[in-house]
């Protein structure tokens, strides 16, 4: 078992609806330092093995064999009913919203993980997984992965990325190409004869694409991540739901499309520092409305939502996959990775659109 911790971070990184961590100091509320932050979410990261065969079970750390933890299984779900640890055992959650230290419904951070099902499960058959309060099966992960890794494909310049959106000066007029952002513009997205940088503000993508070939219309929402290689999920967490929540989008909805079109004409100023690239990347289109107009109505459009990530490698993802078929245990990081990525596939078929991963060899 291990704890989703993504959940937790977009919560306390909510500073309106979400919460903040606290402790009690004679009874005086005392946030969490960032570095207390950090080391609390690393402990709640790390995998505890389950033992038992009771309806309540303990979880122990596999390197000390101390109790991190107790679980109970109940008739509908897996509940959390302990963590050991003092570095955890005195954690309260109070809502953001409310003045330090005065929220009435404070509860403890116990109490906060198992009513928003942050409880991850692995299985001895690995087929099997218990994520936000549900079980979930798929042959995917014993048969190689196959239909699981047709969704990445590989760009060979996401090798040399060392920053997402690159540097930045009064007179530039592209992006860095050691950049994610370049990456896209120069290659990924190099074939789309519109292309519009839409980062910052009410993004709906950092780039968006649209091609016409062969009478064949498609439109591209490419998003961007860089960060160390990685494996697990925390990486992804914040791409997958700004591509899930601005697939409506990709039907660039007419009540928005004037605003956007002011922006696409735009150059891009990034925090602190005005520069002279063009929003408009590429256009073919004398009129770039009447364009992207035709593209929405357009019956045969193809629809993509595309993660375009330098901190995740394909072979590394083929490695883990093959290591499960053959019959190693996965780490609760890769399992809740697998389902992230999966969920978001399936978030984009059920409103007919493809999604896809661009990642280093």
């Amino acid at each position: 078992m291990a704890i989703d911790t993504n959940k937790l971070s977009d919560a306390v990184g909510d500073v309106e609806e979400g919460i903040r961590l606290i402790r009690l100091n004679d009874d005086t509320a005392v946030d969490l330092s960032a570095e207390e932050l950090t080391a609390l979410m690393e402990r709640l990261d790390h995998p505890l093995n389950i033992e038992g065969s009771a309806r309540l079970r303990t979880a122990r750390d596999p390197a000390t064999g101390d109790q991190g933890a107790s679980i109970r299984l109940n008739k509908n779900r897996i509940a959390l009913r302990s963590l050991s640890s003092p570095q955890l055992s005195d954690v309260y959650v109070e809502r953001a919203g409310e003045a330090l230290g005065e929220d009435g419904d404070r509860q403890t951070l116990l109490a906060y993980l198992d009513n928003m099902n942050a409880l991850i499960v692995l299985f001895e058959d690995v087929r099997l997984a218990y994520i936000d309060g549900q079980v979930f099966r798929d042959e995917t992960l014993v048969d190689g992965g196959e239909s699981f890794l047709r969704h990445f494909t590989v760009c060979e310049p996401l090798s040399a990325v060392t920053s997402e959106k690159g540097a930045f000066t009064a007179a530039q007029t592209a992006f860095d190409d050691t950049s994610s952002f370049g990456a896209i513009v120069d290659h990924i997205a190099a074939a789309d004869p519109i292309l519009l940088c839409d980062d910052l503000g009410d993004e709906w993508a950092d780039f968006i694409g649209v091609s016409d070939s062969v009478g064949v219309t498609q439109i591209s929402f490419y998003h961007a991540k860089h960060g160390a290689p990685s494996l697990g999920a925390s990486p992804f967490h914040v791409s997958v739901s700004q591509a899930i929540k601005n697939l409506g989008n990709m039907s660039f909805p007419e009540e928005r499309l004037a605003g956007k079109l002011g922006l696409w004409g735009s150059t891009y100023n990034a925090p602190n520092q005005e520069t002279q690239i063009q929003r408009t990347i590429r256009s073919n289109a004398a009129d770039l409305a009447v364009a992207l107009r035709r593209a929405r109505v357009a019956p045969d459009a193809h629809r993509r939502a595309v993660i375009v990530t330098s901190s995740l490698s394909r072979q590394a993802l083929e490695d883990a996959l093959a290591a499960i078929q053959r019959g190693e245990r996965p780490t609760p990081s890769f399992v809740q990775l697998y389902w992230l990525m999966q969920s978001f596939f399936s978030a984009c078929a059920e409103v007919g659109a493809s999604g896809a991963v661009i990642c280093q060899p």
